[in-house]
């Protein structure tokens, strides 16, 4: 079964090149342009990953993982950013992020991550 993958990424390039990268990769490809479209689309539809930068309008990513307490499907999560401030990756942790993928990165790197993520134990942390 093909895994579901939200992508959410304020950065309209940078959003475009993930999903041709994973949707060549063989992903269900969904994409969000800030943290209250990628919500709205966790709330109706089900994915097995969620990609989350971590500067985005409307909501940032550590808010939208913090909300994403009450979904009935809590899908595994991997922050990525470019900021990968000590404090940023902690609270990350905290609010059960599984990993944290730092910009820039190769597309063989983001497929291995994405991969990673949709197989490892829930108390794995990727760096």
């Amino acid at each position: 079964m093909t895994k579901a993958i939200l992508i959410a990424e304020d950065d309209e390039t940078i959003r475009e090149l993930v999903n041709l990268i994973l949707t060549q990769a063989g992903f269900k490809v969904v994409t969000a342009s800030d943290g209250k479209e990628a919500l709205e689309l966790m709330e109706r539809t089900r994915f097995d990953l969620v990609l989350l930068d971590v500067h985005m309008p409307r909501m940032n990513g550590l808010d939208v993982l913090g909300a994403m307490a009450h979904l009935c499907h809590m899908p595994r999560v991997l922050m990525v950013s470019a900021n990968c401030a000590a404090e940023v990756v902690r609270k990350a942790i905290g609010l059960g992020c599984l990993g944290y993928l730092a910009k820039p990165f190769a597309p063989a790197a983001l497929v291995a991550r994405v991969n990673h993520a949709l197989t490892c134990p829930t108390a794995a942390f990727l760096i």
